[in-house]
């Protein structure tokens, strides 16, 4: 029965742990950048550029608002260019994000490190440079402050050069070096104005109320969009690096449980034998008094079958325990272990997770195991003979 214990409960704890990193994982990353879904013009994901671009239609706002498995959604633009900071400049990735939605689809907000994030009600003045928000490093390598103006060249929808007068009102640090680097947002009607984009955008990025449900509502979001040169993306395709990270460390796990079930299943193996084959004598008095052997047979097996699901329990329990304990304290990582953590894209924290999957899946493989493991100790008692039973030593 210890056997089973310890097969349920590290089962269930080592793949509760990696169900809830990928989770953080996949939440942290599209928080900050895609969203769960998106929809772009056909082709966008693939070769990114402005002239893919598209108004945001009723028609659109509709298929979105009339699905209740959507969470928010908020426009986006996206672009090249080049920041400027007296003789230094940069190149960077500049987002276009709607100030007073964003926050609907992504984290960014809360990722401010110094200065403020883009002001969701001022108001527009035409004197007023447009602001814009960088990441900590990109900051730093300029050698300008936060309240610095700077120059931001870039090529416009009609693809013509030009540049502008922007100024810097805060700093945000998401974790990834690359963004923390290269990254800046400005809000989407500035860019807008200043790309000569009218009211186009290159997406709509959309949350979802559970991960659950993304390709779900991808399918719906198509079937509605069907005709009007548009797709919906989720998250796996608009971040396919990611998901073959997470497959190949699902590999990894699987590969690693299968080891321990294949320990496991000898173990049960062994313990079931022995406490069989330890008690031949008895089993061959009773044989010897006219019990049947298939009677025989089925009281072994109810008392193999009773040990099963007691080690079932106490094993789900610890598992539960355990699980539930990781999912209200994550264990953030530190030091190197942290950066080997982001050099996989995984986030440097330790959560698991309570799915009921886990626990079902762990359960029927070790009852798989543990009833094969049980057929030879079974198979035994049923060829038993009553004289060799009695002298069995």
């Amino acid at each position: 029965m210890a056997a089973v214990i310890f097969a349920i409960s590290l089962s269930i704890i080592q793949r509760g742990i990696q169900y809830g990193t990928y989770a953080e994982t996949i939440n942290t990353a599209v928080r900050m950048s895609t969203g769960y879904l998106q929809i772009q013009k056909v082709g966008y994901n693939q070769a990114p550029t402005l002239q893919k671009s598209f108004e945001l239609t009723p028609k659109i706002l509709d298929e979105v608002k009339s699905n209740p498995q959507i969470n928010g959604y908020s426009p986006r633009i996206q672009t090249d260019g080049l920041l400027s900071y007296r003789d230094q400049s940069i190149g960077v990735m500049v987002m276009g994000v709607s100030p007073k939605t964003e926050p609907l689809v992504t984290d960014c907000k809360k990722k401010i490190e110094t200065g403020r994030f883009l002001a969701a009600d001022s108001p527009k003045r035409d004197y007023n440079p447009p602001e814009i928000v960088v990441g900590y490093r990109l900051l730093a390598n300029l050698g300008a402050q936060v309240g610095d103006s700077v120059v931001m060249l870039a090529q416009g929808f009609d693809g013509t050069l030009d540049n502008i007068f922007v100024i810097i009102v805060g700093t945000f640090k998401t974790g990834s070096d690359e963004f923390d680097r290269s990254g800046a947002f400005m809000d989407i009607s500035d860019l807008q104005n200043f790309l000569g984009m009218g009211n186009r955008i290159n997406a709509l990025a959309i949350s979802v109320r559970s991960q659950d449900d993304i390709q779900e509502v991808a399918n719906k979001l198509n079937h509605g969009l069907r005709q009007t040169g548009l797709v919906a993306l989720s998250w796996q395709e608009l971040l396919p690096q990611l998901k073959q990270t997470i497959e190949l460390d699902n590999s990894s796990g699987v590969l690693y449980i299968i080891i321990l079930l294949a320990v496991v299943g000898f173990g049960i193996l062994n313990t079931v034998l022995m406490s069989i084959t330890e008690r031949f004598r008895e089993y061959g008095v009773m044989l010897s008094l006219g019990m049947r052997q298939e009677k025989l047979v089925l009281a072994v097996g109810l008392e193999v079958f009773f040990m099963l699901v007691l080690g079932f329990l106490i094993g789900n329990g610890i598992g539960i325990a355990v699980n539930s304990y990781l999912v209200q304290h994550p264990i953030q990582l530190g030091g190197d272990v942290a950066e080997l953590y982001r050099a996989y894209n995984f986030a440097p924290v330790l959560v698991s997770s309570l799915s009921f999957k886990i626990f079902l899946d762990s359960s029927l493989t070790i009852l798989g195991i543990s009833v094969v493991a049980a057929v030879y100790p079974l198979w035994r008692v049923l060829k038993l003979e009553p004289l060799k039973g009695i002298r069995y030593t």
